[in-house]
């Protein structure tokens, strides 16, 4: 509209100027010429070359007129094509599709090709539609929704929304649309512009899960998360916070608004809240002054029941917040000193293996003989008494042997399922025996058997049974409880998740000091006078390979209370045996031959002098290399030996395990004694399974001998 009228005003400038000059040519040139020449001949005359002069002057006045004209439009021209092209080549060429809709029909007038590319039409096709026809027409966008957005922007209120737009093939995509009205040569039209946003969408979904992702590792992660304004407005705490905050300190977040209320419930000391936040709010100052990392801070939390948790806090600043993490590495602290005190008992069982083994082989020379000079004396003999309490000397030597061996190796427990009531019920017949302890005992009948070791269990009932006696040298009462528990994932006793049976002994004596309770079970560590250490590091030792856990919670002038965690075997109790008829055992006479194999020579002396005072004859070696060579040349020299009794555990050789296999696979028959210090190992309580007939546990006196002689030839002792 502008050029047209530009084109007009300079047409109508050319008619002017023309008119302007003709009419002061005629009239002008007229009257001059009429005052200068009176001769009408002459006048006539000129009048024709003046005639002639105006048509070539104002010729070339029109020619410079049409001329600049011409010009002038020839560049509107240029100026309008170069404009045209340009917004052709910005319309079919912009990213976004273009329609431009007639209001009144609804039909589509005009399109560009990203138009085309995007939904797949030719532009022919594009014209035969009405917008309504690219959409899904599904709730929520259906076609009463697009005819309401364009009817508001045909009423010249702009649209802008996101819709499912649908493609020629069918395919659904999103897009989002902006429609306004615009009048084009005159007539009102609503432009349609239409963008693909299906990869902004995917990133938001994208986006939206990782946030989703990141608030469930927010939420479920096991330490506290949170985050304040720079005020220290706490804006976020995730579910493990809130459950400390309510678990550990009994509050909830809204009594908690700010980091230092948070302080003031977590640390209520408040010399120690000073140092805490004094140093927390400087390593903030000086991050926010230099941009750099916050140091962790490690801080004691002190909790409403007094206990104490140790965390750890870290601390960054993010976009005008104050993150926070407390990481709670109590559990991690207690399990840390567990491994180190299972480390230290593991350390002391290899001393203790070889400490104890010597020992019942020094205690069997002692044992043994004692017994035998027993055997030389007459009946009358003033010896018979003191030899006696030398050998009861002896057991007792014997037994404190077996508590070391509790932390070796060869006091793996060899397990059977046994009912836990008949073991307490056995410890409390034994230990509280004439004491002034009384007992209580609630085990239910419904308690599940434990699968342990008979003996081991008994010892490790009878020393924290001993231990209740002695805190209660005035008397009192021990009270004993049993139940089936099941423990979750994350338990407090850091034990499988499982059922076990938990047995708890609580005395009513003086109680144990907070810095002895960490201390209790390591080796050798006693408070008492004239105590050994071993007890309850035999019990812990125990109970860990029992696959186990002991607890211990005492308070000064209150009392203690052991806790023991069981695996279960989730059966009942089987019933209670019928306990052996005692026997007096009297020494047999024998004959045959006899092969010894120990690794120490007066066990060897020891063994031989008995054998021959009992009638036989006997061989002996060190090693289970000679054994096997002995054992082979006695049988094909025709004077086989009646029966082999062989050491387990040789240091420097072959040990009688590896011996028994090779002389049963010569000789299938073979009578074989295994003896060993181990009590508790595998073999000494299962030694048939190994080919053994008979087992001699050291130290041992020359009536348990004979009578492993008689087991392996099938023969029971006599009474």
């Amino acid at each position: 509209m502008r050029t047209v009228s530009k084109i007009g005003r300079e047409v109508q400038s050319i008619v002017v100027v023309y008119a302007l000059f003709g009419s002061a040519w005629i009239y002008l040139s007229d009257s001059f010429l009429s005052l200068l020449i009176s001769d009408p001949a002459t006048r006539a005359h000129i009048e024709v070359f003046k005639g002639l002069f105006f048509i070539i002057f104002t010729s070339a006045l029109l020619f410079q007129l049409i001329g600049r004209f011409a010009r002038r439009n020839s560049e509107t021209i240029r100026q309008l094509a170069e404009s045209e092209a340009r917004f052709q080549a910005i319309y079919h060429n912009v990213n976004d599709a273009l329609f431009i809709q007639d209001p009144t029909t609804g039909h589509i007038v005009d399109v560009n090709r990203t138009m085309c590319s995007m939904f797949g039409y030719t532009s022919g096709e594009a014209l035969q539609l009405q917008v309504q026809e690219l959409s899904t027409g599904l709730p929520p966008y259906t076609d009463s929704e697009a005819r309401l957005r364009l009817d508001l922007a045909a009423r010249g209120i702009p649209q802008m929304f996101e819709w499912h737009s649908k493609k020629k093939d069918g395919t659904v995509f999103w897009t989002e649309v902006n429609m306004r009205s615009a009048v084009i040569n005159g007539t009102e039209r609503i432009i349609v512009m239409v963008r693909d946003i299906v990869a902004r969408k995917e990133a938001e979904e994208a986006l939206r899960q990782n946030e989703e992702i990141l608030k469930v590792l927010m939420e479920e992660m096991p330490a506290g998360v949170g985050w304040s304004d720079e005020a220290g407005m706490i804006q976020y705490l995730n579910e493990f916070l809130k459950g400390c905050l309510l678990d550990w300190f009994g509050c909830t977040p809204a009594e908690v608004p700010t980091l230092d209320d948070l302080m003031l419930c977590a640390l209520p000391a408040p010399a120690y809240r000073a140092k805490i936040q004094e140093s927390w709010k400087g390593a903030i100052a000086e991050a926010r002054a230099n941009g750099g990392p916050i140091p962790p801070i490690e801080a004691k939390f002190t909790c409403r029941d007094g206990s104490v948790k140790h965390v750890f806090l870290n601390t960054r600043l993010v976009y005008n917040r104050i993150l926070f993490i407390f990481t709670d590495i109590t559990k991690w602290e207690s399990m840390q000193s567990e491994i180190l005190k299972a480390q230290k008992l593991e350390s002391l069982g290899v001393l203790a293996g070889g400490i104890a083994h010597d020992f019942n082989n020094i205690l069997t020379g002692i044992l043994g003989n004692i017994s035998f000079a027993d055997l030389l004396l007459d009946g009358s003999h003033q010896a018979h008494r003191p030899l006696k309490q030398a050998e009861q000397a002896s057991i007792r030597a014997a037994e404190l042997a077996h508590q070391l061996l509790t932390f070796a190796k060869g006091g793996q427990p060899v397990k059977k399922m046994v009912s836990v009531a008949e073991l307490v019920q056995e410890s409390l017949s034994l230990t509280l025996h004439g004491s002034n302890v009384r007992s209580v005992v609630d085990i239910p009948a419904t308690l599940y058997a434990i699968e342990a070791d008979e003996g081991q269990m008994n010892q490790a009932f009878n020393n924290v049974i001993i231990n209740a006696l002695q805190a209660m040298p005035d008397g009192g009462t021990l009270s004993i409880k049993g139940e089936n528990v099941t423990l979750g994932d994350h338990n407090g006793a850091s034990l499988a998740a499982g059922d076990y049976v938990r047995l708890s002994f609580s005395d009513q004596g003086a109680g144990i000091a907070p810095e002895d309770q960490q201390r209790i079970f390591d080796p050798y560590f006693t408070t008492k006078a004239g105590g050994t250490g071993l007890g309850l590091a035999s019990v812990h030792s125990i109970v860990s390979r029992h696959n186990g856990k002991i607890e211990v919670d005492s308070t000064l002038g209150k009392g203690t209370t052991f806790t023991f965690y069981l695996p279960s075997t989730q059966e009942a109790s089987p019933e209670p045996e019928s306990p052996p008829v005692p026997r007096l055992c009297i020494l047999n006479r024998g004959e045959g031959a006899i092969l010894v194999m120990d690794d120490e020579e007066s066990i060897r002396s020891l063994t031989t002098n008995i054998l021959e005072f009992l009638g036989y004859t006997v061989g002996t070696c060190s090693t289970g290399e000679e054994a096997v060579r002995l054992y082979k040349e006695a049988v094909e020299a025709g004077t086989p030996f009646l029966a082999a009794i062989m050491d387990l555990t040789v240091p420097t050789g072959m040990g009688g395990k590896e011996a028994a296999k090779q002389i049963l696979a010569y000789d299938p028959y073979a009578r074989l004694i295994v003896s060993s210090g181990y009590s508790n190992d595998p073999v000494m309580a299962r030694h048939a399974e190994y080919g053994f007939c008979a087992a001699v546990v050291k130290p041992y006196r020359a009536v348990e001998l004979q009578e492993a002689l008689e087991r392996s030839r099938g023969l029971s002792a006599r009474g």
